[in-house]
């Protein structure tokens, strides 16, 4: 696991902020207003496979851009949560933006200075069904904590033409509320069916990669080959989420 400091070095040399997420009592609940609520929308942040080189210079002032943007748009209640990946992948960090919809979503998303200088890139899904109370002001804002995040994917056997599809999906919601109930899962929910692409829903593990890796096999529809997890190191503020593990020195 990395360090502290590694870790907030990955954090400037890839322009992802680890922001300290602070909301109010935001319950996701079904309500005659649903349609013009504000939701919650998964920004998965990517590095591009050509990014701009900067000068020093040049990447240190992207870099006070890109932070005064992200306190703004915390400030302004838009951002509700963020944090970096620790593999080495293109994925490099998710925001979690409460917007009334996509649109709105991508927009706040495309508006953040690393991404307009094409440093990095952003993929909205959503809205992604969460509930809102697994999320609060963090307990100290200069620690950080470790989950392992995963995404939920179509298996090799998902047919969403196949007649009652929809109801060999529930076990897996099943499987998630047992996770949660056991302290396993944080925080955790699905995307619109209808949604475009093969991801259909993540889920914030409390625990380490090999626990988590283990745990997600007895998922009854990643057994059945509907669902297929990937799985990624990623840490937050301490206190946003329910207790993660400490992040190693």
């Amino acid at each position: 696991m990395r360090s502290v400091a590694t870790v907030k070095t990955v954090l400037v040399k890839t322009g992802i902020l680890l922001v300290f997420a602070t909301i109010t009592n935001f319950a996701f609940t079904q309500t005659p207003s649903e349609a013009t609520a504000p939701k919650y929308y998964l920004v998965l942040l990517k590095r591009p496979q050509n990014p701009p080189q900067l000068s020093k210079e040049a990447g240190d002032k992207l870099q006070e851009e890109h932070m005064a943007n992200i306190r703004t748009m915390h400030a302004e209640q838009k951002l509700v949560i963020a944090g970096p990946f620790t593999d080495d992948t293109s994925l490099r960090g998710i925001f979690v933006l409460r917007a009334e919809s996509l649109s709105q979503a991508q927009e706040w998303a495309n508006g953040d200075p690393a991404i307009k200088a094409g440093r990095l890139a952003a993929e909205v899904h959503g809205p992604w069904a969460i509930n809102s109370d697994a999320i609060h002001p963090p307990s100290a804002p200069e620690a950080m904590e470790q989950y392992t995040l995963v995404f939920m994917k179509e298996g090799e056997k998902w047919n969403a033409a196949q007649p009652g599809f929809l109801d060999t999906l529930k076990p897996h919601g099943a499987f998630v509320q047992q996770m949660i109930v056991q302290g396993k899962i944080a925080i955790a929910g699905h995307f619109p069916f209808k949604n475009p692409g093969d991801l259909h829903g993540v889920a914030i593990f409390r625990v380490g990669g090999d626990e988590t890796t283990k745990l997600v096999q007895d998922d009854p529809t990643v057994k059945a080959g509907l669902l297929k997890p990937e799985i990624h190191p990623w840490i937050t503020g301490k206190g946003v989420l329910a207790r993660g593990l400490a992040v190693q020195q």
